[in-house]
């Protein structure tokens, strides 16, 4: 029989972990100051909770489940949430930086004043995606569906980005010049 690690109804605060985790659940609580360090997770699901000021870098967290969790300053630079499954979950003032969310599924996910440099939104398939003052440079978006999508007060300078991604997107008159180099046409 497997172990099964839970928080729950729990505040916890200044950690350090290095742990291989065979399952882990995080429900209903507060962390803060929490550095994953090289933790590994063969399945994560983190549920109604806050983590605040907290270190995820490098980590892999493909196929795991974040539900209703709101991240503030959180460091997530280089993690993989590949065919992660994110719903109703909250990215404030976090650095996202070389992150992948290839093939995941974002649902009422909402990045507020986060840096997502170099980060990758590759085939991710997505409901309600917002993004509000974020820094999107080099961004590589491709075979995602960005309809409806405003990122009229985000930086996209230099965004990696395919036609077929782009149809609806929502971007300022200096952004849509921008973009127009993929469209192979010359303004004057």
């Amino acid at each position: 029989m497997k172990q099964i690690d839970v928080i729950k109804d729990t505040h916890l605060e200044n950690e350090d972990v290095n742990i291989n985790f065979e399952e882990l659940e995080i429900i209903n609580s507060t962390l803060e100051k929490i550095d994953w360090k090289e933790s590994k997770f063969n399945y994560l699901e983190i549920t109604n909770s806050t983590v605040k000021t907290s270190t995820f870098s490098n980590l892999n967290l493909s196929n795991q489940t974040l539900y209703k969790v709101t991240f503030i300053n959180c460091n997530f630079v280089g993690t993989n949430f590949s065919n992660a499954f994110l719903k109703e979950v909250k990215f404030i003032n976090c650095n996202l930086s070389y992150t992948t969310f290839a093939l995941a599924e974002l649902e009422n996910v909402i990045f507020t004043e986060c840096n997502l440099k170099e980060a990758s939104l590759y085939k991710i398939r997505q409901k309600k995606l917002q993004f509000t003052n974020c820094n999107l440079e080099s961004i590589d978006v491709f075979e995602t569906n960005l309809q409806n999508i405003d990122l009229t007060s985000c930086n996209i300078n230099h965004i990696k980005i395919d036609i077929p991604s782009m149809k609806g997107l929502i971007v300022n008159e200096t952004q849509a010049l921008a973009l127009a180099k993929f469209l192979q046409i010359i303004i004057r």
